[in-house]
């Protein structure tokens, strides 16, 4: 009996001593930079960063170990653009369009026609459609979104087909996966040290 008691007990403080780093913490002291993230005492955890017109996030589960807290997320890494379909569409162009997960068109997308060595840029307009000059030495379509870094690998173009539909996952290029991600715990604060050069101060509220 006395075993399992002192089982019972060390199980308690360490149970304890994990809920003494949930909470709700904010970035401190980097500029431009806005950033919150709460460790839940039920060991999921969320983060959100914003960084200029970019905004980020994640989720996952957290647990201590000694003088750090873990993250982890339980996603997967997904492709920022999935296509969709081709079309014969109509002759002398080639038309590509991006579209949300609402069936509706995304504006502002970079598209690039790549012909020989050379990208054609173009960029999709209100209704999601980025329209190029037809050539037969076209080969691939790549979109991207500079801001997030969030780029398509090639997609081949079938000479039969003019118009090219794609969908666009925005939760892809949004959110950041921790793979037991370390972060240092000083004092009532959290360390992150995802930059080496410029590791990041959660402060508790």
């Amino acid at each position: 009996m006395k075993m399992a008691a002192v089982v019972l007990l060390a199980l308690a403080a360490i149970v304890a001593r994990a809920q003494d780093a949930a909470g709700h913490y904010v970035l401190r002291g980097v500029m431009e930079v806005g950033s919150e993230m709460v460790l839940k005492s039920d060991g999921n955890f969320q983060w959100e960063l914003a960084y200029g017109a970019a905004d980020y996030w994640a989720k996952g589960t957290w647990h201590r170990d000694g003088d750090a807290v873990i993250l982890h997320s339980t996603d997967k890494q997904e492709e920022p653009f999935k296509f969709l379909r081709s079309e014969p569409g109509k002759p002398a162009q080639i038309r590509v369009f991006v579209l949300g997960k609402n069936g509706k068109g995304v504006d502002n997308i970079d598209t690039y026609l790549l012909i020989g060595d050379k990208p054609q840029e173009g960029r999709t307009d209100e209704s999601g459609m980025a329209t190029f000059a037809d050539d037969p030495k076209a080969r691939a379509i790549v979109l991207e979104v500079r801001v997030y870094e969030a780029q398509s690998a090639p997609f081949k173009i079938d000479p039969a087909k003019k118009d090219y539909y794609f969908e666009i996952n925005g939760e892809a290029m949004t959110e950041v996966l921790f793979k037991d991600e370390r972060l240092t715990i000083d004092g009532t604060a959290l360390i992150m040290k995802r930059v080496p050069d410029h590791p990041m101060r959660y402060e508790r509220e």
